[in-house]
């Protein structure tokens, strides 16, 4: 048996995915909007370009045969384990093919562990993982961020938030980790957002991590963006998933200045110069959780850029201005599958 000390942010996909089932026994989904790039996508995640136009997308997969137990809040899970993770590639003409396949996979019965973020650095790749039973292997894979060799694809660095968790607990509320997200400072520091230790991190090869902040209130932190001049953009999925809970915040010195609210789950951002997007993992209506959707975030609220979006998780901006937006990031029936889709702005 597999323990996980905490599952929030499953727990809460879970959760979602019961509403958004409801609603769809109630009424026809909207028509996907955009242009479809890629389907048939086994819980997409993260999304990126590199230097030459490609599109990488993260795919968790579809688990595999080897299969465990793992205990989390709301009791026993069963996991299907494989090696059904990859990374795909999508060339500017549209043509896909699999950049790295093999990669752990860990299927419950209404999401997907595992790659969750591709992130293109210089002439590596970094990947982060989030996995079933973090803590007790010590696998690499299991909540931490690999770095791989863009020309060899052998692997460089790992830093791996387990220890630093279990040793720390910066938020206090007991061990818990998922890598969500990382960005670069202009000197080169690796900034980390965990969403299960609802802190922020930053990563040297000298000085290795260190506490930048922490949340005690368990807003889930998702995502994070850096300016031109050094600010920081943050994502929530916000506390308990509830209705507006979710929210941006906007960070300059290391100093809190600004706080865009009222937001649904956001699952990941986009800084593009001065206008800011945010995925939304789901809208809360009053028949439950929804279809979620895109957003432009101001000071005066959110502006809707697509909506009717199944499950959508990770935003990327083309060199043609148009957004790329992965749905379908948990799967709503056995055997549905997501994809990439294309919004042109």
């Amino acid at each position: 048996m597999v323990t996980r000390w905490s599952l929030k942010f499953v727990v809460g996909l879970m959760f979602m995915l019961t509403g958004l089932l409801s609603v769809m026994a109630q009424e026809e989904m909207p028509p996907l909007p955009g242009e479809m790039v890629l389907g048939d996508l086994s819980a997409p995640r993260g999304l990126a370009f590199d230097a030459n136009g490609n599109l990488l997308v993260a795919v968790a997969g579809t688990g595999g045969e080897t299969q465990f137990t793992m205990l989390g809040p709301e009791g026993e899970s069963t996991v299907n384990a494989g090696l059904s993770g990859r990374i795909v590639s999508i060339a500017p003409d549209g043509t896909a093919a699999d950049l790295i396949v093999g990669l752990p996979s860990y299927a419950l019965a209404m999401e997907t562990l595992g790659v969750y973020r591709i992130i293109p650095n210089g002439d590596s790749l970094w990947l982060i993982f989030s996995g079933a039973g973090a803590g007790n292997t010590g696998a690499y894979w299991q909540d931490s961020i690999v770095e791989y060799d863009a020309e060899t694809m052998s692997v460089k660095t790992v830093i791996n938030l387990n220890d630093f968790e279990a040793a720390n607990d910066p938020d206090g509320n007991g061990y818990d980790t998922n890598v969500a997200d990382i960005a670069w400072g202009a000197d080169g520091t690796l900034y980390i957002v965990d969403a299960g230790g609802n802190d922020l991190l930053s990563w040297t090869a000298e000085d290795g991590l260190q506490l930048v902040h922490a949340w005690t209130d368990n807003p889930v932190p998702t995502s994070i963006e850096i300016a031109e001049n050094g600010d920081f953009y943050i994502g929530f999925l916000g506390a308990g998933l509830a209705p507006g809970a979710g929210k941006i915040e906007h960070w300059s010195g290391g100093e809190l200045v600004e706080t865009f609210s009222g937001l649904n789950a956001v699952s990941d951002i986009l800084l593009d110069g001065d206008t800011l997007y945010a995925v939304q993992l789901t809208i809360f209506t009053d028949q439950g959780p929804g279809p979620g959707s895109v957003v432009s975030v101001t000071a005066d609220g959110a502006t809707p850029i697509a909506e009717g979006l199944l499950a959508p998780f990770g935003i990327a901006q083309g060199a043609d201005g148009a957004l790329y937006v992965t749905f379908g990031t948990i799967a709503f029936a056995p055997g549905m599958t997501g994809g990439v889709v294309r919004l042109d702005m």
